[in-house]
């Protein structure tokens, strides 16, 4: 899985945590332990999205647009993570440019069975992922241990 949708929680988050002030992407860089162009390539995404505010030059920075409670977490997981994409590396057989005359049953379907039961789970988690918004993220960092206990909770 690509860490932009890490990014986009973990800067969303810091931004939040430093609210009024402008945060520069070598500051978050440095927190998440990450390049500054790569941070700054996420930002832009959610800037665009309106997610959040920035500004070019010496005091320039970027602040957030929204509460966190108006994120939704499964937005913000479809924003960054393309469906495919989380699943993509995990399917084996042949490429579809491929051909072998010796391709049994099993490899030359198994890529298309992979793709279906894959596309079925990621949909179920991404649905699971908009139950929530970036303040419950925020209340389990705080008090880690609220989305075992709200599972627990469903579970009884």
């Amino acid at each position: 899985m690509k860490l932009d949708f890490s990014v986009a929680v973990h800067s969303l988050l810091y931004l939040d945590e430093h609210r009024p002030n402008k945060i520069s992407s070598r500051e978050l860089a440095q927190s998440l332990h990450l390049n500054p162009v790569m941070i700054r390539n996420i930002l832009s995404i959610l800037h665009k999205q309106g997610y959040l505010v920035g500004t070019v030059g010496k005091n320039g920075g970027y602040q957030l647009e929204q509460s966190l409670a108006a994120m939704n977490l499964g937005d913000l997981y479809d924003l960054t993570i393309p469906p495919t994409l989380s699943y993509a590396r995990f399917i084996t057989g042949p490429s579809q440019t491929e051909t072998s005359a010796d391709q049994s049953a099993i490899a030359a379907n198994i890529s298309e069975t992979l793709t279906d039961l894959f596309t079925v789970a990621d949909r179920d988690y991404r649905a699971y992922y908009h139950q929530f918004t970036m303040a419950d993220l925020k209340r389990d960092i705080q008090h880690h241990g609220y989305f075992l206990q709200r599972e627990a909770d469903l579970d009884s």
